[in-house]
């Protein structure tokens, strides 16, 4: 089972956005996906609680308990024996023991950040921590920037400045904009499922063709990552 690490030093980056991004798009492909909480305010289930009341979740997707490294340890056995694909790990600010081991056997970590000068100098500085702990047991995986919030016009100049900041460090290509179904996602339920409702519903089209585009763009997101697991892999 392949493990894709969302982290980052700063709260409120969109890492929890993105990993349930990237999960809707797994689930529509008909992947078995693991979820673990190891964030302790909990994300993941309170997004699940809102998507199943919604009637927007899927079985395919389960969520684990990994708010100790002891449950993290009986979750991943658990989440193997259940047939998971893939997991995909929400973890906590800082450098506790139990990001530490996370971080140290993933398969691929993703630091996901906006354009604000603020969380780009975090997300590099989490960058810097991630491939410097793997330095110390001399096992690199792949790493990267997911930029989300991202402008849908012109960028600014501060944000132009934040953009170029980024040229010497891995940066995945797709770029999750600023655009309300990723903000209202958390209370909604699988992306693609509330797609699917859209389009369903009369009067509620031109609603569905923004949240196409915020699927096309998780689509896009969720390939960059399963192909970089792949060359990993290889």
């Amino acid at each position: 089972m392949k493990m894709v690490v969302f982290t980052s030093f700063k709260g409120g980056c969109g890492k929890s956005t993105t990993l349930i991004a990237a999960a809707s798009v797994l689930a529509e492909m008909g992947k078995r996906v693991a979820l673990f909480e190891a964030d302790d305010n909990t994300p993941l289930t309170i997004w699940r609680r809102n998507a199943e009341a919604n009637g927007l979740w899927d079985e395919a997707c389960s969520v684990y308990d990994a708010q100790t490294l002891e449950a993290f340890e009986a979750s991943y056995e658990q989440a193997e024996a259940d047939g998971c694909e893939i997991a995909l790990i929400d973890t906590r600010g800082g450098n506790s023991e139990l990001n530490q081991v996370i971080l140290l056997n993933s398969s691929l970590t993703i630091i996901p950040s906006s354009l604000t000068y603020y969380e780009i100098h975090e997300a590099l500085q989490s960058m810097r921590y991630v491939v410097e702990l793997q330095k110390r047991i001399d096992a690199v995986h792949p790493v990267g920037l997911s930029l989300n919030r991202f402008p849908n016009g012109k960028l600014s100049l501060s944000e132009q400045d934040g953009l170029d900041a980024l040229d010497t460090v891995p940066v995945f290509e797709t770029r999750l904009g600023a655009r309300k179904a990723f903000a209202d996602l958390g209370a909604l339920g699988l992306l693609h499922m509330h797609h699917r409702n859209l389009l369903a519903t009369p009067g509620k089209r031109i609603s569905a063709s923004h949240t196409q585009v915020a699927l096309q763009e998780a689509r896009a997101l969720t390939r960059e990552i399963l192909q970089t697991l792949e060359e990993e892999e290889a």
